[in-house]
This record gives structure tokens, sequence and C-alpha cells, in this order.
């Protein structure tokens, strides 16, 4: 399984999407680098303006007031914030020879619950439909063939140029440092089986990911 650090390297004719203020700015949403500010106060995401680290670094809500320009630690970018059901979609490119042209297929779509208290911590996902269109700004990446979305409601907030790392079942609950010995005697008496799925973001969690219990 290809990570962002290697897909970096394997597509460099495409590393502006691992650029998330780029790809806000294309996708026409209310969002600035550190230094601009908001034109209306309101509820923002600031977030690293790159992190191929993953697991959601540095990532946290808050309320910014319009022109307050010192909200944000330089290398992070605020966006308007969207609260809804978070998807995370994966897609292979499917080529109709016949037809001469292709289009993305949905492989898998798994619903996350997370709250803005912390955006790192996932409480669950669950595999489901994707109830929305795939954007068609992503049609210009059909050479990189699997890449995964993150939306929000339908409204992509990461592209990335490979499948989720990520276990493949229906449910599968994150298991924390913090909360190993508890949640997991408590879920593997619900019919939960632990998997091991370490991750860290390169030592940037103090309180890493151990797996996943997965049905």
């Amino acid at each position: 399984m290809m990570d962002d650090t290697a897909a970096w390297k394997e597509f460099p004719e495409h590393q502006n999407w691992f650029n998330k203020l780029w790809l806000s700015q294309m996708l026409g949403y209310h969002c600035g680098p550190a230094g601009t500010a908001p034109e209306i106060d309101g509820t923002y995401v600031i977030r690293p303006v790159m992190n191929l680290s993953g697991m959601g670094v540095g990532a946290h809500v808050k309320e910014i007031k319009a022109g307050d320009q010192r909200s944000v630690p330089a290398g992070y970018f605020w966006c308007e914030y969207f609260d809804g059901d978070h998807y995370s979609v994966d897609l292979e490119w499917e080529w109709d020879r016949d037809k001469y042209s292709g289009k993305w297929q949905i492989v898998n779509c798994w619903k996350g619950t997370n709250y803005p208290v912390n955006l790192t911590k996932f409480e669950k996902w669950e595999r489901t439909e994707f109830p929305y269109p795939i954007h068609h700004l992503i049609s210009n990446l059909s050479n990189v063939g699997k890449i995964n979305i993150e939306c929000i409601n339908g409204l992509p907030i990461e592209v990335h140029l490979r499948h989720s790392p990520d276990p493949d079942y229906d449910e599968m609950i994150p298991v924390w440092s913090s909360d190993l010995g508890i949640k997991k005697a408590h879920m593997e008496m619900h019919g939960y089986q632990f998997v091991n799925s370490y991750d860290d973001a390169d030592g940037q969690l103090d309180d890493p990911r151990i797996g996943f219990l997965v049905k």
C-alpha cells in the first residue's frame, strides 16, 4: 500500500494535490494562508498547508474574528468549517477502450464519526454508500489510477494519490494508546476483533493509534 510520502515521489506532476490550501482555493472555499484573515466572524478549520504524515496532525476548529490575522500559525491556513458527515472514499479509474474514455469508480466508502473538539481522533468508521456525485475536479488524475478523497457532505477536503491505508472492514473503531486496555476488552466482549494498525504520524502524535476493533 502506497503512503503519501511514496505518492509524493511517484507522481511529481501532481504534487499540488498535497497542498490543502490550493485544493480549497480550487474548490472555491472561503480560505486563506497564515497572515490573512477571514472577512466575517465565524467558525474555521485551521490546518497545515501540507501534511504528508497524515492522521489530521495539527487540524483544529477555532472561532476567528473578521480581520484577525494572528489566529493562524505560519505554515497553516484557515478555511470555512463544514459541519456534516465525513466520508473517506476509495476510487479507481476505469478505462473504456471502446469509447476511448474513462471514469472514476467507487471501490470503498466509509463514513467516519469524530467531533470538533478533536479532529484527529475518529470514534468509528462504517462502510456505506457514497450519496454524492464525484467532483469533476479530480478527472485529471486518471493516470494515478487509484485515489482516496475525504469529504464533508460531499465537499472534498483532501485528495490522496493512493487508497486508504486503513484495514478493509465494515466497522472499524480506532484504538488509541491511552484507551487500549479498557476499550479493547470491552469491545471484544461485543464481537469485535482487534487488528494491529499502528500510526503515530511520524512521531507527531502523543497518543498513537494502536489499531482497530473491527467487524
